[in-house]
């Protein structure tokens, strides 16, 4: 019976190999432990042990709530804990856990603003009854509120803060959603709650029955292709340096596996060789690019400002046209994380960025989209002038 997670899916998304090793060649390595993925697990610890106590009655004292945090973190740590900040210490991360724990304390404390139904549960769900593919997920907290809301509390003790469209669209408390629904079919009012401790900051996300159906048929479909995938290419980035797998990694194994191998000092000068080349060449490139640019510019202005279609060299001849084109927000611009989570709840994002986002107009105008979700993108949409100048030989000057 396939067993998937929320971790299991994006250690695929982050590097399919690492995802064969871990999950089906199952290669027993070390794990590598990092300062930050420490201190969450203490935090959490802790938070348990307060959430544990107040169902029963007792609400501990701040300090004594502190006196476990450290205790797990002294008993817990290990010398391969990986301090990645250079700028920092274990001791700074340790503070920063108590800071976050005695600002939540003070915010919440007696603790009696909801009813804990249950803290770091292990839920298990079918997401295909038919093909047996299962999901798996742990709840941090699960809650209820004195009118009847059911809430999934998920406790983030990092910096980074999503926006709130982007906690719309977020997968893994959006599927724990479909867990709880489907374990507690009487909890018909299901609100996602994040708490980022680092902020003292709690934001909120409700899931329509559409969009809840949508994120299943998109699991789903990430899902077969994991599992059509013959490949499982490496994918290298800054996660490379926190991955167990570095010294098995076709990708890694030259540097940490094979320094004694026939060739290996001469392989790494022609590396360092061809490093310096390439970048030389893209200095050369991007001096010629600019002047390109700038040559372009004038003619364009040139032409534009004297009513000219095509100005004349010696040898050759510049067209200027402009046009009009559509355009959506790009990565970066002003309302893409709006028009992302939009095609998302309508299943429509893979299809969009497996082709570009570029060619969103022509998806708009192909008449295969349903109107509603047209007439929902449209307003995204904006106007552009283009100039294009193109340069080809002076057709008045060829051989006779």
């Amino acid at each position: 019976m396939p067993v998937y997670s929320h971790s299991r899916l994006s250690v695929y998304e982050t590097c399919p190999r690492q995802y064969r090793f871990q999950y089906l060649d199952r290669l027993d390595v070390p794990e590598v432990d990092t300062v930050a993925r420490f201190l969450g697990s203490r935090v959490h610890e802790t938070l348990e042990a307060l959430y544990l106590n107040v169902r029963f009655g007792r609400v501990p004292a701040l300090e004594n709530l502190l006196e476990f945090f450290r205790s797990a973190w002294r008993e817990s740590w290990h010398d391969g804990v990986l301090v990645q900040q250079p700028d920092l210490t274990a001791d700074d991360y340790r503070r920063a856990g108590e800071r976050q724990l005695e600002v939540y304390y003070q915010r919440y404390v007696p603790f009696d603003r909801d009813h804990t139904l249950a803290v770091e549960r292990r839920i298990l769900f079918p997401l295909n009854p038919e093909r047996g593919v299962w999901f798996m997920g742990y709840l941090d907290r699960l809650s209820r509120s004195a009118d009847g809301l059911w809430e999934i509390r998920d406790y983030k003790t990092g910096q980074y803060l999503p926006s709130q469209a982007m906690l719309d669209e977020d997968r893994q408390l959006g599927l724990y959603h479909l867990g709880v629904r489907h374990l507690w079919p009487t909890a018909r009012e299901i609100e996602l709650v994040w708490h980022f401790l680092a902020h003292d900051l709690e934001l909120r996300s409700r899931r329509s029955p559409d969009a809840l159906e949508a994120l299943r048929r998109e699991t789903l479909a990430r899902i077969r292709a994991i599992e059509r995938d013959e490949t499982y290419p490496t994918r290298v980035g800054t996660h490379c340096q926190t991955c167990a797998y570095q010294a098995v990694c076709p990708a890694w194994r030259h540097l940490l596996s094979a320094p004694e191998a026939p060739l290996a000092a001469e392989a790494a000068r022609w590396v360092d060789r061809l490093a310096e080349l390439r970048v030389e060449r893209r200095a050369v490139k991007a001096e010629l690019d600019a002047e390109i640019e700038a040559l372009e510019r004038r003619i364009a202005d040139f032409a534009l400002a004297e009513g000219f279609e095509a100005v004349f060299g010696a040898a050759y001849c510049a067209t200027v046209s402009r046009a009009q084109r559509s355009r959506f927000p790009r990565k970066g611009d002003p309302g893409r994380e709006e028009l992302e989570a939009l095609l998302r709840r309508h299943g429509l994002w893979d299809e969009v960025t497996a082709l570009d986002i570029r060619a969103l107009p022509d998806r708009v105008r192909s008449g295969e989209w349903p109107p509603e979700v047209v007439d929902a993108v449209l307003p995204f949409e904006s106007r552009e002038e283009t100039v294009t100048v193109r340069i080809s030989r002076r057709a008045d000057l060829s051989e006779s």
